[in-house]
């Protein structure tokens, strides 16, 4: 049977600051991601159209408006 000499794994100051430069940028993307997946989206009350013409938008469910502006 052969033997090898023991592999040996040096890091240096350079490789541990690039591994953290990583990190952080990987961190960042990830709460950014989160950040656009729970931030509802907030269409303009004034032109937002409802779905069902029946349906009453926010708007005209408080200010009393009938939603039927066409």
């Amino acid at each position: 049977m052969l033997r090898r000499a023991p592999t040996t794994i040096s890091l240096t100051q350079a490789d541990i600051e690039q591994w953290e430069v990583d990190r952080q940028r990987k961190l960042h993307e990830a709460a950014q991601k989160l950040g656009a997946t729970l931030a509802p989206s907030k269409p303009n009350a004034v032109s937002a159209k409802p779905k069902d013409q029946k349906q009453k938008t926010k708007q005209d469910r408080i200010m009393g408006g009938t939603g039927q502006d066409d």
